[in-house]
């Protein structure tokens, strides 16, 4: 029983670790500019006092009478597209001069909040106003009815708007170029992969050729050596190819008179190779493991039937290894999706072709002070990895245990 506790209590906390942030994103990214600097995200969710200005009129409006008849709400939001306010009105703030009471001859500026029902003295004339934001403004016969404006508290009703998506989205082209670029990173750089390791998976479960146990073993190997000790040489190896390129382009054709002969040493193929080695121990070792828990009865009765290796990769393990495919998929696409190092280092750098990390780590300095549209930039990077995880979710725990319960 304690130990059930304990479980449940640890998967609570795990699961508010990982909502809590996620909820945070996705509120401050539909709030507004102002209440994202003015409040924390947990406010969005109730009521708030907050602090408006509304100016009583136009100058261009005609007064024809005595009395002022207007409401504040309306008068806020004449300019406000995304956020209207609504809510009960709580105080206004008075501001005036009024007759010194220890010097006659002197008048002192006088600050205070008048509540909901209260009459205040603006311009000579009675104003009063109401919870739903009504208000009357009483004037002398034949003044100059000149705006005014009040600052107004109002217990705020929570308002949510995607005003910072379609900013990112549609008024700023670089989230939308940063997520094909992704797309066109992330794509092939899982594919090539999976195919590649697929066959190199069925040769280490069912083929047999010379030191097949031991070159499985330094593939596995691979996977110890850190990340960061190979960009040095995949550089080198990236700006040697270059080199030649543009070399044997010079030699070929007559770029020199047009200045085309530079051959870029960082492209999205340069991620694509970079991603795909990479992969290669982790999935040769997760596939393997599956293919070779596969009936073997199965294969020998098609070997028998004269199906080739192929015939059998192609007809008999591919489909029967789909939830291994698919998990390692999974892995492969948040892995490139989410990364920022190789990106960074190896794939091209300009505003154009920069994937969408990188675009999130440059927009800490443009969006420092707007949080609203980091976090809807955020959140865009996280709704695509979301969908591919939820539609292959089913696939994801078979895949990964099934090389740890049968045996190879």
């Amino acid at each position: 029983m304690i130990n059930r506790t304990l479980s449940n209590v640890v998967l609570a906390l795990i699961v508010i670790i990982w909502v809590v942030p996620f909820i945070a994103l996705v509120a401050t990214s539909l709030r507004s500019e102002m209440a994202t600097k003015t409040s924390g995200f947990w406010t969005s969710f109730t009521p708030t006092i907050l602090g408006h200005r509304f100016s009583t009129h136009e100058k261009t409006d005609e007064v024809k009478s005595e009395q002022l008849r207007g409401n504040i709400f309306k008068r806020i939001n004449k300019q406000k597209e995304w956020f209207p306010v609504s809510g009960t009105v709580q105080t206004i703030m008075f501001k005036g001069r009024v007759p010194d009471p220890n010097n006659p001859d002197k008048t002192i500026l006088l600050k205070k909040l008048v509540p909901v029902g209260e009459i205040m003295e603006v311009r000579g004339g009675d104003f009063i106003f109401e919870t739903n934001g009504d208000f009357i403004w009483t004037f002398p016969d034949g003044s100059k009815l000149k705006p005014k404006k009040l600052d107004v508290f109002i217990n705020q009703d929570p308002v949510f708007a995607p005003e910072a998506y379609v900013e990112v989205l549609i008024d700023n082209e670089n989230v939308p170029n940063a997520l094909i670029s992704s797309f066109i990173v992330t794509i092939p750089a899982t594919i090539i992969p999976i195919t590649i390791a697929a066959f190199a998976a069925y040769a280490f479960a069912w083929m047999r050729f010379p030191g097949r146990d031991w070159i499985f073993i330094g593939v596995v190997t691979l996977m110890i050596v850190p990340t960061q000790l190979a960009f040095l040489p995949i550089l080198q190896g990236f700006n040697g190819i270059a080199s030649w390129m543009m070399a044997l382009q010079e030699l070929l054709t007559d770029c020199e008179a047009t200045d085309t002969c530079a051959v870029p040493s960082k492209s999205f193929a340069g991620l694509w190779i970079t991603h795909t080695a990479f992969a290669q121990p982790l999935a040769i070792y997760l596939l393997r493991n599956y293919i070779v828990g596969l009936p073997k009865e199965l294969l020998e009765s098609a070997r028998i039937d004269g199906a080739s290796h192929m015939q059998i990769f192609l007809r008999i393990i591919l489909p029967l290894s789909v939830p291994a495919l698919a998990s390692f998929a999974i892995f492969q696409f948040l892995w490139i999706w989410n990364d920022l190092l190789v990106a960074l280092y190896i794939g091209p750098s300009n505003s154009v072709e920069r994937v969408f990390p990188i675009l999130l780590e440059q927009q800490l300095g443009t969006f420092g002070d707007k949080l609203h549209l980091l976090n809807a930039s955020a959140v865009i990077s996280m709704i695509i990895p979301v969908i591919v995880f939820l539609a292959m979710q089913r696939y994801f725990i078979r895949g990964l245990l099934a090389g740890s319960v049968k045996g190879g």
